[in-house]
């Protein structure tokens, strides 16, 4: 079949979804590199982005010089979350003379988010240079700037956001936080305008009363709660500047830099607060917990004791028991802080889910299915609850019971990788190789980390 009949073909029998408006004519077209280009933008926007991947690759084969399939691939790696690859080719795409207006912005992104801040904001100026207006820019400036710890810049960045669009959710939310970290009473009308959960939050915080210090620590114990530990960071700091002796935001400060990969200042932070209030079950528990997450449990080990000790009837503290002897070895004891956290919370599906996926990673597979038919109960229509119940009876050997719930969590949720990801095994294991490898392509085609994807590969390549 030539080369343009094959890509039209690829077109009409590959879905309907519409493809990202390109800069080429996206009409009939016999120029096989312009089909190629409409061809990946299609697959991209129906999520099939390894195949567009591969069809990008030979529109860029064809026309070596032409920036343009470059440029396309750094597009389609930025929403793939493979964001060296998206630098790699944005950076090719540049050499071939890609115009500045159409890099530096997807720099920027790709930059963000690989966390490279200093990055953000060297670019971030020349695309604002290049374009005022781009506010998923200047967005990303501002946030660089909230997270190099320069809040008065973050403020006029998200002003200037704000005068452009008064109503931005993002850009009200983070303005009031930042100003509550300073003034608290200048926070609420923007935290009223955000109108998001952290914002609504971190207001009834402000209005609570108590004193600044209170407030601040209470400000940044909800940041963490919304896996927001650079704010939480900020609001921590200024708690234990107003009260150095205030061992509660001392721990708290620690977790949130140790969230941020600040190991050094989170520990020091952790022992501030252990030696202030020995007696907190709060400052025991980080404490035990940042030596169990970094390999050593025998550090661990007091610290969780003793605030399990301080605060029995908490069913997160049997948890960290269980977690703890099952890594001292002692694992004779940990099916009953197991039984311990659910008589604790019966009702409770975070506690649920602890337990199961505490069971499915160390090998006590029946438990977890006892575990996750409760979930399932709890919760019906989640996909996660459904997917771990399938994991569970295929560890246990009920496949069938197993395909059941695994393509019951993927009717509730079509792009749950994790899902893909465990029905490809049950099918590999039935020896349905073409089944099991369109859920193994399908989970490569969603943004994951690259260890998960590496894993992925290997299963693929063993099929």
């Amino acid at each position: 079949m030539p080369l343009v009949a094959f890509i039209l073909a690829l077109l009409l029998f590959g879905g309907c979804a519409a493809p990202p408006t390109p800069s080429e004519p996206i009409g009939p077209t016999t120029d096989p590199f312009l089909a190629l280009l409409m061809a990946g933008d299609t697959l991209a926007a129906q999520g099939r982005r390894t195949a567009a991947e591969e069809v990008y690759r030979q529109a860029a084969a064809l026309r070596p010089a032409d920036p343009i399939p470059y440029l396309r691939l750094a597009h389609l790696y930025q929403k793939w979350n493979r964001p060296r690859e998206g630098l790699a080719a944005l950076e090719q795409a540049g050499r071939l003379g890609a115009p500045s207006r159409q890099v530096e912005p997807l720099r920027v992104i790709l930059y963000a988010d690989l966390g490279d801040w200093e990055a953000v904001l060297s670019h971030g100026v020349v695309a604002l240079q290049d374009d005022p207006a781009d506010r998923g820019t200047r967005h990303r400036v501002a946030w660089a700037y909230v997270v190099l710890g320069e809040v008065e810049k973050a403020v006029a960045e998200y002003g200037v956001l704000l005068r452009g669009d008064p109503l931005d959710p993002l850009a009200n939310e983070r303005m009031g936080v930042l100003l509550a970290l300073r003034d608290l009473g200048a926070a609420d009308s923007y935290l009223q305008a955000a109108r998001t959960s952290l914002a609504e939050d971190v207001l009834e915080v402000l209005m609570g009363g108590g004193d600044p210090a209170y407030r601040l620590a209470q400000v940044g114990r909800v940041c963490l709660a919304h896996a927001e530990p650079v704010l939480a960071v900020l609001a921590l700091r200024e708690a234990v500047a107003l009260q150095p002796a205030y061992a509660d935001a001392h721990a708290l400060l620690g977790q949130a830099l140790g969230m941020m990969g600040r190991d050094r200042e989170a520990m020091e932070h952790l022992e501030v607060a252990v030696e202030l209030a020995p007696q907190s079950p709060l400052a025991r528990s980080l404490m035990g917990l940042y030596y169990l997450d970094r390999g050593d449990p025998r550090a661990a080990r007091p610290h969780l004791e003793m605030a399990y000790d301080l605060d029995p009837e908490n069913p997160a503290f049997s948890l960290y028991m269980a977690r703890l002897y099952a890594d001292l070895g002692w694992h004779n004891v940990v099916g009953i802080w197991l039984d311990e956290a659910a008589r604790l919370a019966p009702d409770d599906p975070q506690v649920w889910e602890g337990v199961v996926r505490f069971c499915l990673e160390r090998g006590m597979e029946r438990r977890g299915v006892e575990g996750a038919r409760r979930l399932v109960d709890l919760l019906p229509e989640s996909a996660v609850a459904h997917d771990l119940l399938g994991w569970a009876y295929f560890l246990t050997g009920d496949v069938q019971r197993a395909e059941v719930h695994l393509l019951q969590a993927l009717q509730l949720d079509a792009d749950f990788v994790f899902a893909y990801y465990h029905l490809g095994q049950v099918y590999a294991y039935r020896g349905e190789k073409r089944k099991a490898r369109a859920c193994f392509v399908r989970a490569l085609d969603l943004p994951i980390d690259s260890g998960f994807r590496d894993r992925i590969e290997a299963l693929l390549e063993g099929l």
